[in-house]
Formats: structure tokens, C-alpha cells, sequence
């Protein structure tokens, strides 16, 4: 059951656990190869994952302030033994989301709540990872509540690559200056015989061929995420620690 679908008695059976734990609790639940499930983290220790993972400083006023009727782009926390909750993965992630559309790409508050509210929520890394231009947000807040998805702009993108090296600016000019849909015809001409292409490459093995070649950077790149959490929990850890300091 997702956090989503969970009500409010039903959140406030699950555990609230520290930063550290849920890192713990998320990878050893991903070893086992099944989805992570829902905890309850407090309020200002998700304010600190936040600014620890992903660089977003703001405090429990401005943390808030999304909840409010007049904004709404979060849901209020969970009150649990007297704490302020929210639900982690889910709360996390969305609040990761806004904060990236919001400082990253400077979004007005409205265009933000326009494209979540058709966005899809297993898509929201492609958001906090920074995958999009402005640009494409900016097309997918209009694009989406029409029908269109997330894929729709993945083959466009990829179309546009396709495209690249077979029709040149030249020639892709000249073509539109023609009577009818010349420029149109051509180029689903060319993505077609290109995809065909693809596909005998693919069925070939030189695809496999190619990627292999990259292993060893994957390798490295797992070893640097490794790090990183290392990195993460320890100064989580220290920030706990001056806080005790000072009280």
C-alpha cells in the first residue's frame, strides 16, 4: 500500500525513525529487491535530508508555508506523540521536487503546482536529478493536462537526435520554404529509416558492444554513491551533534 493511498490513522501507525535509520532502512530493503516502505520522518530531520542530499537550505516557516490552503502544494504533517511528521519516501521526494523547480529552475509557485498536478509522481527524480530543460518543464506544464505524457517528450527529444546528422540546417530550410509538407515528410522519412537502422544495430550486439565499454565507469560511479552516503550520514550525524552541543 502506498503512503497515498494510507489514511491518516493508518500513517500514524508507522514508525518515526532518524535520517540515519531511514538510509539503512531504504538500502537494506533494496537489497532484498523490493520497494522501500513507508516511514515517518520529523519535520526538521527531513528539513536536514533535504539540505544534506539534495543542497536546499530553508527553515520550518518556510517548510510550512508550502502547506498553506492558499499554496498547497504539500500536505500538513502528521501529528504523532506530539511531533510533526511527514511520510518518507513520498513527502520527501515531492518536497525535493518543488524545491528543485522552485530554487533550480525558478518557477513561479503556480506554474509549479500547474505541471504537478499532471506530473507523475514515479517521475519526480527526472525533476530533482535536473533531466529537463526549462524549457521542457515549461512545455510539460501545458503538455501534460492535455493528454500528452512523459514519453511523448522523451521520443520528441529523440527524434530531435535522430534528425541531427541527416537533415542538415541547409537542407531542412530549403525544404520548408516548399509548397505542402515537405519538411514534415522528410523528416518522419528519415526517423523511420533510421529507427529500422536501429534495430539491426541493436539485433547485431554492437549496442552491447558499446555500453560494456562504459562498465568500468559504472563501477567507479557505484563507488562514488557509496561515498556519498557515507558523506551524507556522517554529516547528518554532525549536525546533530552541534545542535546537542548548543543546548
Amino acid at each position: 500500500m502506498s503512503a497515498e493511498t494510507m489514511s491518516g490513522d493508518e500513517l500514524r501507525k508507522l514508525p518515526i525513525l532518524t535520517p540515519r535509520e531511514i538510509l539503512g532502512h531504504c538500502a537494506e530493503q533494496k537489497d532484498k529487491g523490493v520497494t522501500p516502505t513507508p516511514v515517518l520522518i520529523e519535520v526538521p530531520r527531513l528539513i536536514e535530508l533535504l539540505e544534506a542530499i539534495g543542497g536546499f537550505v530553508l527553515n520550518m516557516r518556510r517548510f510550512l508555508s508550502f502547506s498553506r490552503p492558499e499554496i498547497n502544494l504539500i500536505e500538513p504533517p502528521i501529528m504523532k506523540d506530539g511531533k510533526a511528521c511527514c511520510v518518507y519516501p513520498y513527502q520527501f521526494e515531492r518536497m525535493a521536487t518543488i524545491l528543485t523547480l522552485r530554487q533550480v529552475y525558478s518557477l513561479p509557485l503556480a506554474t509549479i503546482r500547474e505541471l504537478l498536478e499532471h506530473y507523475p509522481k514515479d517521475q519526480y527524480p527526472l525533476i530533482i536529478e535536473r533531466k529537463f530543460k526549462i524549457e521542457e518543464l515549461l512545455d510539460l506544464a501545458k503538455m501534460l493536462k492535455n493528454g500528452f505524457e512523459i514519453k511523448d517528450l522523451v521520443m520528441s527529444k529523440g527524434c530531435d537526435l535522430l534528425l541531427q546528422d541527416l537533415l542538415p540546417p541547409s537542407k531542412a530550410v530549403s525544404l520548408a520554404v516548399k509548397p505542402g509538407d515537405s519538411l514534415r515528410e522528410a523528416q518522419e522519412q528519415l526517423i523511420l529509416a533510421r529507427l529500422d537502422e536501429m534495430k539491426a544495430w541493436v539485433s547485431s550486439g554492437r549496442w552491447q558492444q558499446y555500453i560494456r565499454r562504459e562498465s568500468a565507469q559504472d563501477f567507479r560511479d557505484l563507488a562514488n554513491n557509496q561515498l556519498i552516503h557515507k558523506k551524507v550520514v556522517r554529516r547528518l550525524m554532525a549536525q546533530r551533534a552541534r545542535v546537542s552541543d548548543r543546548k
